[in-house]
Parts: C-alpha cells; structure tokens; sequence
C-alpha cells in the first residue's frame, strides 16, 4: 500500500517540479488535503493578493537566472506601482543600505530607510533579561522600525540583515507588505544556505542535531 503520511520533505520524486506528468501520485500531500487547495485559489483574487502574485510571477518570468535578488526587489517594486519604498537595516549592512538605497531611488523611487538601533533603547526597558543585555546587538528596536515606516507611508517595505527574531517582529508590525532582501548569517557572510554545502558546518550541524558523523 502507498504511504499516505509523506510530506514534501520526505517526497520521493518532486513530481511537482514537473507539473505531474503521471498526475499526482497518491502518496502527495495535495492527495490529502484536496479542500485546501480549492479553497485558497479563492484568496488569490483578493486585491492585494492578486496584484502581489501577479507581480511575482511577472518578475520571476523576466528575470529568471538574469536578475539578482536586488534587481528582483526593485523591478517587483515597479510592477506594483508604488513609489515610495522602506528599507529596514540592520546597523552593521550600512554600506549595502546605501547602495540599495542608490539604486533604488536611481530606479525613481523615493525611499525611507530606517535602521535597526534607532533610539538607541535600552533592551531592558523593554523586558531583556540584564544578563543578556550586555551584547550591542540586543539594542535593535525593529518595532519602532516598523512604525516610523508605517508613518512614513512606505508601501513596501524591504528588510536588509534583521537579526532573527527581530524581523519577525518586524514583519508582524509592517503594515506594507514586506520581503526580506538580505538575510543575516554572522557565519557564512549573510548566506545561510552556505551552511547545508559547506563540508565543514554540514558536518557540525549534523553531529549536533542528528548524533551522526557525515563522513
């Protein structure tokens, strides 16, 4: 008998990738929740959502393998039709803040940026343990980020190096819609799929989570 409990982790094939050209197979999760996927192609004609993935995919047709990840936010940005655009960084990716923050108004957009320590706030004061608070980068304040961007009216808004957690806060308070345009990794130089190719942290990484040796 066919499994029935695979999710697409542990998918044999990815007939997918494919577009099924055996048709879905049985063991697919889309064989197990057949209402969910009728009822979300619903949520797609909603304004907003509509005009977001109408624009993904415009941007992923043009672009595919030309246009790096920030050329992908700017031209996205285009055929949304907005013009005013937020940029929440973290401190220590100044230099890369400046340099999106050319090209996009280079692009015609007017652009807001905010960084991360704005304020300067003592973590303490906003319920951090004193023990942790002696690290400079627990001062981050991505709540207050999100505000000033909402007061400020951006209508899109781009994350630059959150540390995480912090752009999940960020997020959850954006009222413009918000994607992530450099993720930070203190490790692999802001790559983090670096990790999952690298022998070396693969290698640690499975000893710690799984207890086995890779080699």
């Amino acid at each position: 008998m066919a499994r029935t409990d695979i999710k697409c982790d542990s998918c044999p094939h990815v007939d997918c990738l494919n577009n099924y050209p055996q048709g879905i197979p049985e063991h697919c999760w889309a064989n197990q929740c057949p209402a969910v996927l009728e009822e979300t192609k619903a949520s797609y004609m909603t304004p907003e959502a509509h005009q977001l993935f109408v624009a993904a995919g415009k941007v992923a047709t043009k672009g595919y393998r030309k246009w790096p990840r920030i050329q992908e936010a700017i031209e996205f940005s285009k055929e949304l039709g907005v013009t005013r655009v937020g940029l929440a960084s973290c401190v220590s990716l100044f230099s890369e803040l400046r340099d999106v923050a050319r090209l996009f108004k280079g692009a015609g957009f007017e652009v807001v940026a905010a960084a991360c320590q704005v304020g300067r706030v003592p973590p303490t004061q906003r319920g951090l343990p004193e023990e942790f608070a002696t690290y400079q980068g627990v001062y981050c304040n991505p709540i207050a980020q999100a505000e000033l961007l909402n007061r400020a009216g951006t209508q899109i808004n781009f994350v630059l190096g959150l540390c995480l957690g912090h752009d999940i806060l960020f997020h959850q308070h954006s009222r413009a819609p918000a994607s992530t345009l450099i993720v930070k990794d203190r490790v692999t130089g802001n790559n983090p799929s670096a990790a999952l190719h690298s022998f070396f942290h693969r290698r640690s990484l499975w000893k710690e989570y799984i207890g086995q040796d890779i080699l």
